[in-house]
């Protein structure tokens, strides 16, 4: 049962013990912990393996804060390669290009074979609006040149050009553009066989471009595989999008036993010892089978931690598609609360779960990197825009609740639904990525069609984000209904 505490006395049980490297392996792991900092200096650590071990992390902020007075302060005859190396990485990794341009010129001159160097001096130098420059390094790269290389060629208005450079690539990212390049010019057949070639490969893009592939093959009345079916038919959403019923799995009922560590993590909790209890668990928990997956469901299901309960019918899912395994993995949570907000706005309350289930997975204190707040992920701006339309008055933490987190967010997608004629794509898009970006979308010369909206969007997020809420409200009605 890992604990963080327990791992910095065990750290800490080393050094006392004179096992000085043993201890700095363990304090490693322990990074970016001030303590671990602190006893690393103390046992005169290489800085190469504090910031080796710190981008493993991607504490990028770290790893600058940590190397820059070791390498800003280098002269030419003294500068560590390493040191320079994580260094610069660490600046380009949250986008400081410009200030990383001197250090990858450095690497550049030394290592001019190396692709990786390479690649991110030539990033620098577009930043730097050196864009020939970079090109001519991104041709020598082949391959993986082949995107950025794409991209300046067509910012130069070089747009068929760029779609070969992009083509010539294997990266889903760069076919994806150069596809969309062939598609927007009226060269359907050389976007459909870009898409195919995206669709046949595991990528974010995979289901998006089966999708386009399928729809253009049929508008050119020219159907020459059968990838992009095979790949729709894997998604209720876009099965739905094209007119067909999804396929559903066969489901089975399993009866389980409870695993005596549950019964035993039952009795700790009864008798007030939770910690003993949650070791318990933890341990038990290593390795599990169908059953143990259902049984440690429905545990984490009775005490209200949804999100906890999901995992495992998720796991559970992974084993074996079973109607428990669905239950737990789609949970009616929060039902009276769901069904009272889907009446008063009239919802179908299977969209109202599809949303919580994809924006927080039912925890109720969910909070975004973004700042956006509780079960439906609400933004603060938003839910003080919701409270004033209906009258109320309140603070971000009241959108925790989930009472009113429930309510402003059916609010909210019900006014989204009814400003886009009830098309639930768009109005999910909206929910996602604002109202205004959806209006471009359907503007821009693929989103002219009801059928082309879903690869219009431009935002990845929002553009993954409705097929995953879509997926799941039809798994709702299909498994409630």
């Amino acid at each position: 049962y890992y604990n963080r505490e327990v791992h910095s006395r065990f750290a800490s049980h080393l050094l006392k013990s004179g096992k000085n490297e043993e201890a700095k392996i363990e304090y490693l792991k322990l990074l970016p912990d001030e303590m671990a900092f602190q006893a690393l200096e103390e046992l005169d650590t290489e800085p190469a393996m504090i910031s080796e071990a710190l981008i493993m992390k991607k504490e990028w902020k770290l790893t600058e804060e940590f190397l820059s007075p070791i390498v800003e302060n280098a002269t030419s005859e003294n500068t560590d390669i390493v040191l320079m190396k994580h260094y610069a990485q660490a600046l380009a990794e949250q986008s400081e290009l410009k200030r990383a341009l001197p250090f990858y010129k450095k690497l550049y001159e030394q290592e001019p074979d190396n692709q990786g160097i390479s690649w991110w001096y030539a990033r620098c130098l577009e930043s730097a609006g050196q864009a020939t420059t970079a090109e001519n390094i991104y041709l020598t790269l082949g391959e993986k040149g082949a995107y950025r290389r794409g991209i300046i060629l067509q910012n130069r208005g070089r747009a068929m050009e760029a779609a070969e450079v992009l083509i010539s690539s294997n990266e889903a990212a760069s076919l994806w553009r150069g596809a969309r390049i062939y598609d927007t010019a009226g060269m359907t057949e050389k976007a459909i066989e870009a898409y195919i070639r995206i669709a046949e490969m595991e990528s974010s893009y995979k289901d998006d471009a089966a999708y386009r592939a399928y729809i253009l093959s049929r508008r050119i009345d020219k159907i020459n595989s059968n990838v992009p079916e095979e790949v729709l038919s894997l998604y209720p959403a876009w099965m739905k999008r094209i007119g067909k019923e999804p396929v559903m799995p066969g489901i089975d009922e399993v009866v389980y036993d409870i695993p005596d560590y549950l019964k035993m993590a039952s009795q700790y909790e009864k008798d007030g010892f939770v910690d003993a209890a949650a070791i318990e668990i933890a341990i038990g928990s290593k390795e599990t089978d169908l059953e143990e997956k259902l049984a440690l469901g429905d545990w984490y299901m009775k005490k209200g931690e949804y999100y906890n309960a999901i995992l495992w019918g998720i796991r559970s899912l992974s084993d074996k598609p079973t109607r428990h395994g669905y239950e737990l993995a789609y949970p009616q949570a929060f039902e009276e609360l769901v069904i009272a907000s889907s009446q008063k706005y009239n919802l179908e309350p299977e969209l109202l779960w599809a949303i919580i289930r994809e924006e927080s997975h039912f925890k109720h204190d969910a909070v975004s990197w973004a700042g956006a707040l509780g079960l439906m992920q609400i933004m603060p701006p938003t839910g003080k825009d919701i409270a004033s339309r209906l009258g109320l008055s309140i603070t971000d933490e009241d959108l925790l609740n989930p009472e009113i987190n429930i309510k402003f967010g059916a609010f909210y997608i019900n006014s989204m639904l009814n400003m886009f004629d009830k098309n639930m794509d768009k109005a999910l898009a909206a929910y996602n990525g604002d109202a205004g970006n959806v209006k471009k979308w359907m503007e821009s010369s693929f989103g002219t069609l009801e059928e082309d909206f879903p690869t219009a969007i431009t935002f990845t997020e929002t553009q993954e984000y409705i097929t995953k809420v879509m997926n799941s409200y039809h798994i709702y009605k299909w498994l409630y209904d």
